[in-house]
């Protein structure tokens, strides 16, 4: 029994995340939550809109009470109303107003999903970063390791007087910047978590390996989630230019009021019988702007400058996309080439150093060529591994250039 009690100091837990699970983790934060409660701000303005559009009725109550009574006026007068209105053509406004909102509402649908598609690649990145510096810290410490074993020797061989004091100091200040160099990693290691920790609102302590992307030799181009919104988005100020145009135009609009009155009269005689309790009056009116010193006409500029200015700044961030999509996927194409090379150099780097690592140990080389063929041959080890996982990167950058949704390439 005493021996389990120490068990229970250690976490039983400790969840290793892979790639899927932090991306599922992170597009449930914050940033996520805001862009879908501005979706449904613009469902809502639409459905408030339609509903404004649609015969309105109003009911009204008042109580008169008149000092000098006459047969128009009774002293006191109870007056109950209910008017029904509805607009039956206003230039064109309503279906501009519609055409705009809903633009908003796809804008607004498309928003959610790029935001989605950001955090997948920036959560890529760091999930494939982490990787690389997890490598470097594994190749450091191995070099660590085989320099502590050689300052082991060397040590023994001083104390017996067969190698000098400098030798033995030089390992020893390798082994020391070795362990500077493995703190910087471990900082970087640790830097890396807590942004993860940023996106995912959770606090992350292990990552698992293994997760990768697939891509396809001739992958399809669609239109970027984050471009879809801006086009979208320059449609609707198209229409709502639209809207401020047709206020212009007459607006015809039908209204019918019945009212209900009791008239209480101190005075009897003053009675009248051209006062009626039950009133009707239907109406259908007409209003037009004629003339407002061109306020109108100037508004509707402003709103096409918006437009166009907008419309720039899409064409540019199209054109910008494509260039980004040519230019990621040559970054993919030279990514696997350096991977070949690397993996050549890292092979080539290994049998040298234990070449090198023998002839050291039998006195025919200075440490100088040791240490250097020691260092390239855990530098070529670092540069592979990293190249492995830039590859990743770039296929999720390849991914998010054409269009696509990272997360459903995850395997």
């Amino acid at each position: 029994m005493k021996a389990l009690i120490p068990l229970l100091c250690f976490p039983l837990f400790l969840y290793s995340y892979n790639l899927k699970e932090l991306v599922e983790i992170s597009q449930k934060n914050r940033v996520v939550e805001a862009a879908d409660f501005a979706l449904k701000a613009q469902e809502k303005a639409y459905e408030s809109t339609k509903s404004s559009y649609l015969p309105s009725v109003n009911v009204t109550g008042s109580y008169l009470n008149t000092l000098e009574e006459t047969p128009a006026a009774a002293r006191n007068t109870l007056r109950a109303a209910a008017s029904l209105q509805y607009t039956l053509y206003d230039g064109g406004k309503r279906g501009a107003l519609y055409d705009k909102l809903l633009y908003n509402v796809d804008a607004g649908k498309m928003n959610v999903e790029a935001v989605k598609n950001t955090i997948a690649l920036d959560v890529t990145r760091l999930y494939f970063d982490y990787l690389s510096s997890m490598a470097h810290k594994d190749a450091t410490e191995q070099q660590i390791k085989q320099l502590q074993a050689e300052l082991e020797r060397l040590q023994m061989y001083y104390e017996t007087g067969s190698v000098t004091r400098d030798e033995v100091d030089k390992i020893d200040s390798r082994v020391k910047m070795e362990q500077t160099v493995l703190n910087e990693i471990e900082l970087e290691i640790q830097r890396i978590l807590h942004t993860l920790e940023y996106y995912t609102t959770t606090e992350i302590t292990s990552i698992e390996a293994g997760s990768s992307l697939y891509i396809e030799e001739e992958q399809s181009v669609e239109m970027r989630p984050d471009i879809k919104v801006m086009e979208l988005e320059t449609q609707a100020l198209m229409y709502d230019a639209q809207t401020v145009k047709s206020d212009n135009l007459p607006t015809l609009y039908f209204d019918n009021t019945y009212t209900y009155a009791d008239y209480y009269f101190a005075d009897k005689s003053k009675e009248s019988s051209f006062l009626v309790n039950n009133q009707n009056v239907a109406s259908l009116n007409v209003q037009w702007n004629l003339f407002d010193f061109g306020a109108i006409s100037e508004a509707y500029q402003a709103k096409q400058y918006e437009y166009l200015s907008k419309k720039s700044s899409l064409e540019f961030q199209m054109n910008k996309v494509d260039v980004d999509y040519r230019l990621s996927k040559k970054e993919l194409e030279l990514t696997k080439v350096k991977i070949e090379a690397t993996k050549a150099t890292l092979d080539a780097a290994s049998a040298t150093f234990e070449l090198i690592k023998l002839k050291y140990q039998n006195g025919a080389i200075d440490n100088v060529a040791y240490l250097q063929s020691l260092s390239e041959k855990y530098g070529a080890q670092r540069v592979y591994e990293k190249a492995k996982n830039d590859l990743e990167i770039k296929k999720a950058e390849v991914l998010f250039n054409s269009g696509h949704t990272i997360k459903e390439y995850f395997r």
